[in-house]
């Protein structure tokens, strides 16, 4: 899939948080000055998915039940994003969110406009990679952090892969048959995006996608067995409102010497299985 093209962020979305107006989303705001400080200096050299947050993601499912089921899940994967690009706008319950809400969308819908997703699909290539729930390993992974490895080599990465600046370049999306599963989770009808009146309808919101995952591999922590400081080994589930949260967080990352990887947190205890969190880590 070719990658849109983008223009820089527009002057009127970029603001100083500190003096930003009321009626601004802090969390887009940041989100787009992020953006637009991340690609302005390779402003002239537009590679791959310049001026866009996301990752690629490949498909290991191949199935005639899965070939009906992928592009509903997709599309439910893009509007739970959305959601959550907006959900911000809406700040506590009843009376004090109608006081506090942010009547302006559009930096909220700049930020879900600028996200892409690249889809690979490739039967040959990654459907024997897929998970059959007794294969979920380091040899599984390994080959497929290779595989993205190589997609890499044929697209024009910049400078942002040789300075180690890009999320997008570092890690990858992918979605087998356990994580399709979760995502056709996803109702096709969400929450409305409104003030909330009470914890029920917040929690409405917030359980709306709660099952639903992608595995996220990171191929360069993968390769580096030094850096692992526990049974963490390069490969966690992250949920779709999770997705800019880990694009952002990984740029950290790249740029620290400290941490070498996502924060995560093994759930449920002893399973080998990893979540991102925020906690451990950026």
């Amino acid at each position: 899939m070719a990658p849109p093209l983008f223009e820089p962020v527009p002057q009127h979305f970029l603001h100083d948080l500190l003096t930003a107006p009321e009626n601004v989303d802090r969390y887009a705001a940041g989100a787009l000055n992020t953006l637009n400080s991340l690609f302005l200096p390779d402003a002239q050299h537009r590679y791959y998915g310049w001026g866009s947050w996301g990752f690629t993601v490949l498909r290991t499912v191949y199935t005639p039940e899965s070939d009906a089921l992928f592009p509903v899940a997709m599309q439910r994967l893009r509007g739970i994003v959305r959601y959550w690009c907006h959900y911000t706008r809406f700040p506590f319950l009843g009376p004090a969110c109608a006081r506090a809400k942010i009547h302006d969308a559009g930096p909220n819908e700049e930020l879900f406009r600028r996200r892409f997703l690249d889809v690979i699909q490739d039967r040959d290539g990654l459907a024997h990679l897929d998970s059959d729930y007794s294969n979920p390993g380091l040899a599984r992974f390994t080959a497929l952090a290779n595989y993205f490895r190589q997609w890499l080599a044929g697209i024009d990465t910049g400078s942002a892969f040789d300075l180690g600046r890009s999320s997008r370049f570092s890690c990858c999306l992918v979605v087998d048959a356990e994580s399709l599963a979760s995502l056709a989770e996803i109702p096709d009808e969400l929450p409305p995006l409104q003030c909330p009146a009470n914890m029920q309808e917040k929690r409405a919101s917030l359980n709306a996608d709660q099952n639903a995952w992608l595995w996220l591999l990171e191929p360069r922590y993968m390769e580096r067995p030094a850096w692992h400081e526990d049974s963490y080994q390069g490969w966690l589930r992250v949920n779709p409102r999770q997705i800019h949260t880990t694009w952002s967080a990984y740029h950290f990352v790249n740029d620290s010497d400290r941490w070498h990887c996502l924060g995560h947190k093994e759930d449920p205890q002893g399973s080998g299985i990893y979540r991102y969190c925020s906690v451990e880590g950026p």
